[in-house]
C-alpha cells in the first residue's frame, strides 16, 4: 500500500497573494515601530528635562510614585506584558541628568 499523494496547501497564485499581504502588513509594522521609536526618543528628552528641573530645585531625580503610575497604566492596557514594557521604557528614559 502506497502513501497518499500530498497536495499543495495553496496554489502559486494564493501563495503570491499571501506573500503580498504579509509584506504589506510587515511594512505597516515597520512604520509603527519607527513611530514608537520616535515617540520613545521624545519621551526620553522630556524625562531628561523633568529630571534636570527636579534636581536643580533640590529634589530627587526619579519619582517612584510616578513610575508606579506609568506601570499601572501600561498594565491596565496590555496586561502583564505591559508591566515589562513599562519597565523597559522607564529604564530607557531615566538616563543621567
Amino acid at each position: 500500500m502506497s502513501a497518499p499523494a500530498l497536495t499543495p496547501v495553496s496554489t502559486p497564485d494564493e501563495q503570491s497573494d499571501l506573500d503580498r499581504l504579509v509584506a504589506a502588513l510587515r511594512a505597516r509594522i515597520d512604520d509603527l515601530d519607527r513611530s514608537l521609536l520616535h515617540q520613545i526618543q521624545e519621551r526620553r528628552e522630556l524625562s531628561r528635562r523633568i529630571q534636570a528641573a527636579r534636581v536643580a530645585a533640590g529634589g530627587v531625580r526619579i519619582e517612584l510614585s510616578r513610575e508606579r503610575e506609568v506601570h499601572d497604566m501600561y498594565a491596565e492596557v496590555l496586561g502583564r506584558e505591559g508591566t515589562a514594557l513599562a519597565t523597559a521604557v522607564l529604564r530607557s528614559c531615566r538616563g543621567w541628568v
